[in-house]
């Protein structure tokens, strides 16, 4: 029996993908460990330099380039040498600079994680875009309509919990700050057609919708996690917030003293 696939994840020639990057929070979700680097780019090839790096083929590193061209976001890296390391670029330029990024103290815990409800045409596997893979899982996300009245949207992200692979992740941060459950972790959720996609997700490594455009996406939507709604044995479900939605920051965000106000923490009774 085909595993049943809703039709917002289906390759035909109309079909727009959904993918999903969920990116944990250094020294919330994990031990991190900083590092600064420089790098060069050549074509859509982007060498980075950094002495014995230990890392390995396939780690999913969040770059921020701080100098030259280099546009930030998620990179997996391609190939591996003692001192330096690849990942592809979206676009093809020449340029060079440093670039910083935090990986996990401990190299084999991933910090960013990427799914898709749906699977590629070649061999039902994982879907690339972009030269990142993202894993195939059942998930559903929903609510993201905008009301009309005022309210902020609070989506909810559900995944299958069956092989317990989100309460691995969730165990896994909790022994860094206890009962954080994600929350504050970020979640992009990213929108493409099926015609853009890398040629690898296809037989013959051939787009049979279109030529592949790593560049052509709808706009990315940008949401954290606030709350972890259910979990169990089934599935576990996040309620997420945008950027935008203030709810539960705390005011003033200034720390008012004595200092400034000599009042501070006097009651008076009228």
């Amino acid at each position: 029996m085909t595993t049943p696939v809703s039709q917002l994840q289906e390759l035909t020639n109309k079909s727009i993908i959904e993918l999903f990057s969920v990116e944990l929070i250094p020294d919330l979700h994990y031990t991190k460990s900083a590092k600064t680097a420089t790098y060069s780019q050549s074509g859509t090839t982007i060498t980075i330099s950094l002495t014995a790096h230990g890392f390995s083929t396939g780690l999913i590193l969040s770059l921020d380039f701080t100098s030259g061209n280099g546009i930030d976001g998620i990179y997996t890296i391609q190939t591996v040498a003692t001192d330096t390391f690849t990942v592809t670029g979206t676009t093809s330029q020449s340029t060079s600079g440093n670039v910083s990024f935090n990986v996990n103290a401990t190299l084999t815990d991933a910090t960013v994680f990427l799914f898709h409800a749906g699977n590629n045409m070649k061999d039902s596997g994982d879907i690339v875009w972009q030269s990142n893979t993202y894993a195939r899982m059942p998930c559903r996300a929903e609510g993201f309509k905008y009301s009309g009245k005022g309210l902020l949207p609070r989506p909810t992200l559900i995944f299958s919990n069956l092989l317990g692979t989100i309460t691995t992740i969730i165990l896994r941060v909790n022994k860094t700050t206890p009962f954080i459950d994600l929350q504050r972790a970020k979640v992009i959720r990213r929108r493409t057609l099926s015609r853009f996609l890398d040629a690898t997700n296809f037989p013959s490594n051939v787009n049979p919708y279109g030529t592949p455009d790593p560049t052509a996406e709808l706009p990315r939507e940008v949401y954290f996690i606030d709350k972890k709604q259910t979990e169990n044995r089934n599935i576990v479900e996040f309620e997420m917030v945008s950027s935008f939605d203030l709810a539960g920051v705390g005011a003033p965000k200034k720390l008012v003293t004595r200092d400034d106000f000599p009042g501070v923490g006097t009651f008076v009774n009228f």
